[in-house]
């Protein structure tokens, strides 16, 4: 498959307006602003934008007027449209907002892999499961005591809005003094439906 990188350009406004044409010197004739943009693409996908201008032209004798030859109404009016049209189309970050996604989805995907490679049944005292909530926040518990597939923990009182620097919530500080409990069958539900985000392994356990 051939990738090909280029540059296009959309028309992304058009009105008429009436005004004298410098050219053909008629008074009250319609003139036709046309505003661009261009994009960077990549194949057929655009990645962003790059430039905004405009151009605009007599619809009776088809000359190009420059911005400088307009009145001051006219102009006026150019920079009113201008002004309220700054905004590049949101399709034309398409591609470099898949490329955020996709990036983001491999650092979460190697984040949680390289964090849960500790099996559920391996959890300990002193060992801290970092968790999203089912309203997508994430947090985390620790585990303060196991006695078979039954755990006490303390749950954080804290909450952070994105699944990086998840190290972050466990701060001593944060944990509710009220003990939990949770059992294994718990554990492996939340595993299955993706809730486990990451476990910290204590130093107490560590081999």
């Amino acid at each position: 498959m051939m990738v090909i990188v280029g540059t296009s350009t959309y028309l992304r406004y058009q009105s008429t307006f009436q005004g004298k044409c410098p050219c053909c010197d008629v008074n009250n004739t319609n003139l036709e602003l046309q505003l661009y943009c261009d994009y960077t693409h990549l194949t057929l996908i655009p990645l962003f934008p790059v430039k905004r201008h405009g151009s605009i032209h007599c619809t009776a004798c088809n000359t190009p007027i420059a911005y400088e030859d307009l009145s001051q109404d006219c102009k006026a009016f150019v920079d009113a449209i201008a002004q309220k049209k700054r905004r590049f189309p949101i399709w034309t970050f398409t591609g470099s907002l898949a490329i955020l996604l996709s990036l983001s989805i491999l650092i979460k995907y190697w984040y949680v892999k390289s964090h849960t490679d500790y099996p559920l049944e391996q959890l300990q005292k002193g060992d801290v499961v970092f968790y999203e909530t089912k309203n997508g926040y994430y947090s985390s518990f620790k585990i303060l005591e196991r006695n078979g597939p039954v755990f006490k923990v303390v749950h954080n009182d804290y909450i952070q809005n994105t699944f990086f620097d998840l190290d972050d919530l466990n701060e001593p500080a944060n944990y509710r003094k009220q003990k939990e409990t949770l059992t294994l069958s718990d554990l492996n539900t939340m595993e299955t439906k993706g809730f486990i985000e990451g476990i910290e392994k204590s130093k107490l356990n560590s081999f």
